[in-house]
């Protein structure tokens, strides 16, 4: 597919230094495609039940969004570690996400650790947008340097996933997705299942609830204003629809992964 066009609709940046983590494997799924680099230290990963790999000194891992992530922190001889991450959501075409057409490999080559690392350090020291697009860029240009084209992939099912992530902060309704599609209620529910395997309803909440998770990790933002962004106003609700699928509370959930 010809690149007309490559749009970072949205980004975030972190990192720790010299923190003590826990020994014991996390498991997690974001929103967004991440670029994980650890400084000191090291990370083991598996990716959607994958073969386990690690990172080493100053390696880089990237993880799809949506999919299931196992990480292991491996510390430095002092029981410390540096890290640091971005997380991208890059529009291609106007409809693609980054890695709906591209695979990546797990870890990145090692040449382009140096060059990584000053990217996200630039990018975290500066809050101006435009001072931060350039470093973004280019980190979007490593990521298809070393990226793989995947085979064909339903324009439906994107579509169906595009309007689902883009709108998921508020109601979305059986006729919404039909319209998507443009085909009958009933056409929509048989095509929904066999993209995702599951019920709309079911898909819808799961976006909300990784998104949710996302927040509650990576932002301050109170369990009741996180739930109203996700399209999930009732806190009540949330929070039932937040323990079914995670285990936890979500003031739980925030505590133990920080």
């Amino acid at each position: 597919m010809e690149l007309h066009s490559i749009c970072v609709l949205a980004h975030m940046a972190g990192g720790f230094t010299e923190s003590h983590v826990s020994l014991e494997a996390e498991e997690k799924s974001l929103p967004m495609l991440s670029i994980v680099q650890s400084i000191r230290g090291s990370y083991r990963v598996s990716l959607d039940g994958g073969e386990e790999t690690e990172t080493g000194d100053m390696g880089v891992f990237v993880a799809p969004g949506q999919v299931a992530q196992r990480l292991v922190h491996c510390p430095a001889t002092d029981g410390t570690m540096d890290a640091h991450w971005v997380f991208l959501d890059v529009e291609i075409n106007r409809l693609y996400k980054l890695d709906d057409l591209y695979d990546f490999p797990t870890i990145l080559p090692s040449v382009f650790n140096t060059e990584i690392c000053k990217l996200i350090g630039g990018i975290r020291e500066t809050e101006d947008f435009l001072r931060r697009l350039p470093l973004l860029h280019r980190l979007v240009t490593i990521l298809l340097e070393n990226a793989r084209p995947k085979h064909h992939v339903p324009e439906e099912l994107i579509r169906l996933r595009s309007y689902v992530e883009n709108h998921c902060d508020g109601p979305i309704t059986p006729n919404d997705l039909a319209r998507v599609l443009q085909c009958s209620r009933s056409a929509m529910y048989r095509r929904f299942q066999e993209y995702f395997g599951v019920s709309p309803s079911h898909y819808i909440n799961g976006v909300r609830i990784r998104r949710a998770r996302f927040l509650l990790t990576e932002t301050d933002r109170s369990v009741g204003e996180i739930a109203a962004a996700v399209g999930i106003p009732d806190v009540f609700y949330f929070s039932r629809l937040f323990r079914e699928a995670t285990g936890e509370t979500a003031t739980a959930y925030r505590k133990n992964r920080r």
